[in-house]
């Protein structure tokens, strides 16, 4: 099947979806040089917020393993893709509440909450919807 073919059964919001995946995985890859700038940086694992090099080099290359992972079976429409959208799709909100529960910050502003929680559920629970709603157009 040509990618042309693909592309168009994807539709454009699972290619919206799979290039943001790219770019958080860039993120996560880039993640001990983001803490090396900025000593306040880490990576957010189940709300725990990892603050030496070490930790941000190998679980950010992981995560970011996990995301380009991800990213390429959405783009390919993939059935092996099914379980990585369900887990991803309990482990943002879940890592969303930790993180908010655990660390006393100075509260964000609405507008930023409702667009965090916009982009960052639409793109978890959001894609495990679209795939198992077309499931049929998922290749093995």
């Amino acid at each position: 099947m040509s990618s042309v073919e693909t592309s168009g059964k994807r539709g454009a919001f699972l290619t919206i979806m799979a290039i943001l995946l790219v770019v958080l995985a860039i993120s996560d890859f880039t993640k001990v040089l983001q803490h090396h700038n900025n000593p306040q940086m880490g990576l957010v694992i189940l709300g725990y917020k990892f603050r030496g090099g070490f930790s941000n080099l190998t679980l950010g290359w992981l995560f970011g393993l996990f995301l380009v992972t991800y990213a390429y079976g959405i783009w390919n429409m993939k059935q092996w893709v099914i379980p990585l959208s369900v887990f991803y799709a309990f482990y943002v909100p879940v890592n969303m509440i930790l993180f908010w529960s655990l660390h006393q910050l100075s509260p964000p502003t609405v507008r930023f909450i409702v667009f965090y929680l916009f982009l960052s559920l639409t793109g978890s629970i959001g894609i495990a919807l679209y795939l198992a709603f077309h499931r049929d157009q998922l290749t093995i």
